[in-house]
């Protein structure tokens, strides 16, 4: 029976089992520098213990030269045959052109990983806009706790120097007690 509260440790072992998947969904897309919106190692309170959320953007200029909607059907195909649980694509009406992929791999503790993709539209000089979401599935502990072992005690104005602003899906994760950082 696992207690109620998990071990730093453990948090640490989720964090990068969830960023590790996540990450070789990303090299399917692009293997270079990301940028990243949300770093993905503060821990939420969820139902009954802690989660983690990300979300990574193509680099400012990416472009798949007019192959996106082919690489996202291709990128769902390599999901569904790694043990991702992909959801049946939504649909929208005239006009909107997103390619969303909705999946999940609770065994590798991605609750649920949104690929949303916008084409680019040179007619009206947009470019491919590509963003992706992972929420890690909700584990026993105390998000409160782990986050003050994480950032230190609360201030009004956390500390978030060290994150960075472009990362590789090869990087290792960051997720070090505040001592250590």
């Amino acid at each position: 029976m696992p207690s109620s509260t998990v071990g730093f440790d453990d948090a640490k072992a989720v964090n990068l089992e969830y960023k590790t998947a996540v990450a070789d969904v990303q090299k399917q897309i692009f293997d270079g520098d990301w940028r990243v919106g949300e770093y993905g190692d503060v821990p939420d309170q969820c139902d009954g213990g802690f989660e983690f959320f990300l979300r990574r953007k193509l680099p400012e200029g990416f472009s798949f030269d007019g192959q996106g909607p082919q690489r996202m059907e291709q990128l769902s195909t390599w999901m569904s045959e790694n043990g991702w649980q992909v959801e049946p694509a939504p649909t929208y009406g005239e006009g909107i052109d997103n390619i969303v992929i909705v999946a999940g791999k609770p065994e590798a503790k991605v609750s649920r990983l949104d690929v949303d993709f916008i084409p680019a539209d040179p007619a009206e000089g947009t470019v491919d806009v590509l963003e992706l979401r992972a929420t890690s599935t909700c584990e026993p502990g105390d998000a409160a706790a782990l986050l003050e072992e994480l950032r230190g005690p609360l201030t009004a104005v956390p500390n978030d120097d060290g994150i960075p602003d472009l990362e590789s899906p090869d990087a290792t994760p960051l997720f070090e007690r505040f001592e250590e950082g």
